[in-house]
């Protein structure tokens, strides 16, 4: 997939759950920040239902980054995307045609209001 480079103009962090000790033992559990990289942003849809007699809303994005050995080996499906201060689970990274050139994450908002 060619991707313009002039589109990759969104920054967003990738985020990743982790379990730490503090100075007096006590666990800290919370999502801290693996890398900051350029993206393109998409929304792909947004979306209202009900479920259990509450409106839920529903919003999913697509992330285009550029490909790089460092990024292949970091990103997982257990992550989180971080972007404008709105999180968003990760629901599938692709190797665009596995050319080595693009990833496309594609995410859902958590917490989306």
């Amino acid at each position: 997939m060619a991707v313009n480079i002039g589109s990759l103009n969104k920054r967003i962090s990738f985020l990743d759950y982790t379990e730490t000790t503090n100075d007096e033992g006590f666990e800290i559990n919370g999502w801290t920040k693996v890398a900051t990289v350029w993206a393109a942003v998409k929304t792909l849809q947004g979306r209202e239902y009900i479920a259990a007699a509450t409106i839920q809303a529903e919003r999913t994005t697509r992330f285009i980054i550029r490909y790089s050995k460092r990024m292949e080996s970091v990103l997982n499906n257990k992550m989180r995307v971080k972007y404008h201060g709105r999180e968003f689970e990760i629901k599938s990274i692709i190797n665009d045609n596995e050319a080595n050139v693009t990833f496309t994450i594609i995410g859902e908002e958590v917490d989306v209001k």
